[in-house]
């Protein structure tokens, strides 16, 4: 039996139901839910949580009011499946390079198998000596915006990990 993981970050958004349809429903047809931070918004974080409750995990952002900042962690480890993972915003930003590595740096004594991170709204999933690490992108939708699409990404956890980005439209 596999585990579906749907991972969203960077919603920016004050209202849960300003979170597109698709994102939700991704999120009510999986086994868990990881938000990678900027929620904005007490109310998105506290929508993503009934959806799930204690199969929901995630970290504040850089641009989370301080409200958010009291309910959940900076940097999280979790474990799935015995597949310990870490969930973090790296606030830091600048190259990918640069960050990428910083990122790896941050969970190095945890000795996690992936890394979840946002910020940087730039939906990626990298390998980097077997360790798996996956940006979902952004979880909203501008309207004037050159790039307007929102994304998610989705880990399955089977006989092996698979991992994929899935564009939402509008």
């Amino acid at each position: 039996m596999s585990i579906r993981i749907t991972i969203v970050g960077d919603t920016h958004a004050f209202s849960f139901e300003d979170i597109p349809h698709q994102i939700i429903e991704s999120c009510q047809n999986s086994d868990w839910i990881i938000h990678v931070g900027d929620y904005i918004s007490e109310d998105i974080l506290n929508g993503f949580f009934k959806l799930k409750k204690e199969y929901f995990k995630g970290v504040y952002g850089n641009a989370d009011p301080l409200c958010i900042r009291n309910m959940v962690l900076a940097k999280e480890v979790i474990e799935i499946s015995n597949i310990k993972m870490g969930i973090i915003h790296p606030y830091y930003g600048g190259p990918d390079s640069s960050l990428l590595r910083k990122i790896i740096k941050e969970f190095k004594e945890d000795k996690v198998r992936v890394i979840f991170f946002g910020h940087t709204h730039d939906p990626k999933i990298l390998v980097r000596k077997q360790l798996l690490l996956i940006n979902p992108g952004k979880g909203y939708i501008e309207s004037h915006s050159i790039n307007s699409q929102a994304s998610i990404a989705i880990l399955e956890i089977g006989s092996h990990l698979n991992a994929s980005i899935k564009k939402i439209n509008f």
